[in-house]
């Protein structure tokens, strides 16, 4: 066997290495991965609120029973932080950049959604697209990481204080 009929393995027989018929496919199929993760932290964001309100409830109906150094208000500032993070989550966003074809408007008309024909420029409104969508996504992760950590730490917070008043009242 000679060498120009050497069959050649690896890389090259991959079928990743071969161009897409349709350039703009990983662009869509990225911008449908960003919407499905923008929906997810919105979902969480939700279920967060209601656990959140949740564990606010038996701090306040016990509130009488804190410390007299400790006021109410230190006392719910970590729910009021978390609250307000995960309503940043929660609001819609409709950033300037990219807003060309994407209307948001009360008074609309039908002929604000004319068929959009195919433009050469496409592919850089799917890459448009895909960078806000990944800014907006960033900033939803970043909330609901704060939020997260607020809250853990506040657990942590009353847990030490709880062990302080329980080691308090068994000495007095």
């Amino acid at each position: 066997m000679g060498p120009s009929a050497r069959r050649t393995w690896g890389a090259s027989d991959c079928r990743m290495n071969k161009t897409a018929a349709d350039p703009a496919q990983p662009y869509r199929g990225m911008i449908a991965a960003y919407t499905d993760a923008i929906r997810q932290s919105d979902f969480k964001a939700n279920i967060a609120i209601l656990m959140v309100a949740f564990m606010m409830g038996p701090v306040l109906g016990n509130h009488s029973r804190f410390p007299h150094y400790l006021p109410i208000a230190v006392v719910m500032l970590p729910f009021l932080i978390v609250y307000i993070c995960l309503l940043a989550v929660l609001i819609p966003r409709y950033p300037k950049r990219g807003s060309k074809n994407f209307v948001v408007s009360r008074t609309a008309k039908p002929a604000d959604f004319l068929a959009v024909v195919e433009a050469e420029d496409e592919l850089e409104q799917l890459k448009v697209r895909c960078t806000v969508l990944s800014e907006l996504l960033w900033w939803k992760s970043l909330y609901i990481r704060i939020s997260f950590f607020v809250a853990m730490a506040s657990i942590v917070a009353c847990m030490g204080l709880l062990v302080y008043v329980w080691y308090e009242g068994r000495v007095r």
